[in-house]
This record gives structure tokens, sequence and C-alpha cells, in this order.
């Protein structure tokens, strides 16, 4: 029987299950894989060198590294990490840092942190810095970080 077929009373019932259908079938918006929250820049002067902390959050299904951090706000951006060795702190370069499934990777002063190289210009609270963080996958993830004090 066709749509035509059918009789006048019936039409609105076959018209409200065929909306019913499609919105069930409606797909939902796809989970970001890398979500960035928490994040914040020191204040520095124009050249100076400044540090950006983050929490990455991976909501992939397998593990992934961070593997670059890529900015144009500074001559580069470096992904250090702060380590106590005989009381003295070191800073020590990271190229590759693995994020489980479904984990965060946080950045924080006296840890983790991306260095912010001979910066282009003065960052005050209030300004930005945008970067571009590069994950295993070849995925990247632009971030726009706030100025802040601690």
């Amino acid at each position: 029987m066709t749509l035509h077929a059918l009789p006048a009373r019936r039409l609105p019932l076959v018209m409200a299950m065929g909306a019913a259908i499609s919105c069930t079938t409606a797909s939902a918006p796809p989970v970001e894989r890398f979500v960035v929250r928490s994040s914040w820049a020191r204040i520095a002067d124009s050249g100076a060198t400044s540090g950006a902390y983050l929490e990455i959050v991976n909501n992939d299904s397998v593990s992934r590294s961070l593997i670059a951090v890529i900015t144009d706000d500074a001559a580069a951006a470096e992904v250090h990490e702060t380590m106590q060795h005989e009381e003295v702190a070191h800073m020590m370069p990271r190229t590759d840092l693995p994020i489980a499934a479904g984990a965060v990777l946080t950045m924080q002063p006296g840890g983790l942190h991306v260095m912010l190289v001979d910066v282009r210009r003065a960052l005050a609270v209030g300004d930005s810095v945008r970067l571009r963080l590069r994950f295993s996958d070849s995925t990247d993830v632009p971030v726009t970080v706030p100025v802040k004090t601690l």
C-alpha cells in the first residue's frame, strides 16, 4: 500500500512514525579525540622565555603520544619536564609523551610544560598564545592559551 492509498485519518500516524524513525537514526556528534582544558601561559617580555601549561584528555580508544608543539608566537615551543636530581632542578626535553586511552596528561609548573623560547611579543595578562599540538596519529589540535599570572 502506498502513502497515497492510506485513509486520511491514518496519514498523521504514518508521518509521525517516519519522523520518529528518522530521529532515532540520526548519529551523535563525533567525540573529539583530544580535548585541551585548564590551559594558561606565563607573562613574559618580548624576547624572553615563557611557559605554557595545560591538560590534554585522550578520548581515543588507544594510546597516543604528543610528539610536538608548534607556534608562531615564539621562536620555538619545546616540551620540557622539570625534575629534581640531588636537590637541584633540571629541565629535560621530552619529544614523545604517551597519553593512554581515556587518560589525562597534565602540564603544570614544576613538572611537564611547554617552554616558549624567545617570545615574539610581550605577553601580558589578557593576551593569548596560539599553539598547535601534534600527536603520533598525525592529528593537529589548535589551542589558544590565555596569558595569566600564577
